[in-house]
């Protein structure tokens, strides 16, 4: 009987120490300005690599060439299949094989929570036929000082 009161009163210990540490409920998940000047300076980095067709760029600052990327009709369609958010390879040749074109970001919203960033943006892409936009949602990951992007969905209009 003595045991199972030690061992009560320890249980009950353990979850006081932890409402003692838990952390409240942020009300907004800013990034920091370090954090935020260096996910800025991957996003001036996609875009300039995009618009000057450098692929090596591009692909340095990815998690890795596995990630999920889609487009999302893309996604959808490909639901069932096992890769089938695993698209880079049809954005690679879309964008490094296809027809030139330059891209810049607007409406860019940045969302952190240590190692995890979440951005989302509209991208404008202007070619020698016109302009055409969408909106895209990327996961950073920060690994080793440096963020990547863990994965990409967008859409295109």
């Amino acid at each position: 009987m003595r045991v199972m009161g030690v061992a009560w009163v320890l249980l009950i210990s353990e979850f006081a120490i932890a409402a003692v540490h838990a952390q409240s409920v942020p009300v907004k998940l800013d990034s920091t300005a370090t954090d935020k000047k260096a996910i800025q300076a991957l996003l001036d980095n996609y875009t300039k690599a995009v618009s000057n067709k450098d692929q090596k760029l591009f692909e340095s600052l990815l998690l890795n060439t596995n990630i999920p990327f889609s487009y999302v009709i893309a996604a959808v369609r490909n639901a069932d299949k096992p890769n089938g958010t695993s698209n880079y390879e049809d954005f690679r040749k879309g964008v490094f094989a296809g027809p030139q074109f330059t891209q810049r970001f607007q409406d860019v919203h940045i969302q952190q929570d240590g190692a995890l960033a979440d951005v989302s943006l509209v991208f404008v892409n202007t070619d020698a036929h016109g302009t055409s936009w969408g909106w895209k949602t990327l996961q950073l990951i920060e690994v080793q000082g440096q963020w990547k992007i863990a994965s990409e969905f967008f859409t295109s209009h």
